[in-house]
């Protein structure tokens, strides 16, 4: 019966700490789809659990800075545009940064050609946890290296991510268990990622057209054949990510520790990042998100090297 009694305390405490997802979420989705039910504001909207007024006003500020609200925050074209995507808007805003590259004159060939595959691949791993299992001993670690040289690039998360689905892609099936195991890659992970990818593509290609060659054949042959420029196809990818995550931007200071741009809070790239292990230096880094890290202080991941040019080209309306 005590134990009963400590368990039911225990629930209470836990219910009594743990705020509603809604007050704890990235809140720019649901801003985006209120605004588009017609509501003038937003903060007087009558939800079940009212998210605090600093959490609204900063998704307001995040869905002005990506476009998607103007002055009088009310949605752009853009914004109508992102309410139908199924995605955070930030990774909205990078799939249509990729599907602008692809259409554009001045984008190489061959690049036109992977560019969309390239960010749906990036869009669809950063919706699932870890695609690596972290090595543990200093065997594991050399195994890891071992494994992760044909797929690294030294820049960062994100293009690593588009090198490993490349291995699926171009032979055209799933990575086998064994395979898996070898590459330290969690393979529930890597089947859902393809499962989200696949669905992103269908909605892309239904919303605007196109895309019969973003995961066929043609697909295949440019990734098996590596008849293009990999330095021009990784800095393609980031500039697309930072299209839309261009307010998660850390600027390295004195002692070698990166700092937030928005807010000037130290921010450490996490152990289980390419960066941090295989990374050069870098002046710039994006990421994903961060979260408490496991010896104190602010940890971040996924994470890449960007040039700092990029943000006044991408977000002059931000970082001038």
């Amino acid at each position: 019966k005590g134990n009963n009694n400590n368990n039911n305390n225990n629930a209470m405490m836990m219910e009594g700490e743990t705020a509603p997802e809604i007050q704890r979420c990235n809140l720019t989705a649901l801003i985006v789809t209120i605004k588009a039910l017609g509501v003038k504001n937003v903060l007087s909207f009558d939800l079940m659990s009212v998210p605090s007024a600093e959490a609204l006003s900063h998704g307001l500020e995040s869905l002005y800075a990506l476009g998607a609200m103007d002055d009088d925050a009310e949605l752009t074209a853009l914004g109508g545009e992102m309410v139908y995507f199924p995605t955070d808007p930030r990774v909205s805003r990078m799939l249509l940064a990729a599907l602008d590259m692809e259409c554009r004159e001045d984008t190489p060939s061959m690049l036109s050609k992977l560019i969309v595959g390239d960010v749906l691949t990036v869009a669809a791993a950063l919706q699932v946890r870890n695609l690596f299992y972290q090595p543990r001993t200093e065997r594991q670690w050399r195994m890891y290296d071992d494994a992760m040289a044909d797929i690294l690039d030294r820049s960062g998360d994100h293009v690593t991510m588009v090198h490993l689905f490349d291995l699926v892609d171009h032979s055209n099936k799933m990575l086998s268990e064994e395979e898996c195991r070898e590459r330290f890659v969690n393979r529930v992970a890597l089947q859902r990622a393809l499962d989200v990818r696949n669905q992103l593509a269908g909605f892309l290609r239904r919303r605007f057209g196109g895309g019969g060659d973003w995961f066929g054949s043609k697909r295949r042959e440019i990734v098996g054949s590596r008849v293009f420029d990999s330095d021009e196809r990784s800095e393609a990818i980031r500039t697309c990510v930072c299209a839309g995550f261009f307010m998660n931007v850390a600027k390295l200071g004195s002692g070698g520790r990166y700092y937030s741009l928005r807010g000037n809070f130290a921010v450490s790239v996490s152990s289980s990042s390419v960066l941090h292990r295989y990374g050069e230096s870098s002046e710039y880094i994006l990421f994903g998100q961060t979260f408490d890290g496991s010896r104190g202080g602010v940890d971040a991941k996924p994470c890449s090297s960007i040039s700092g040019l990029w943000l006044r080209q991408l977000a002059p309306h931000y970082w001038t």
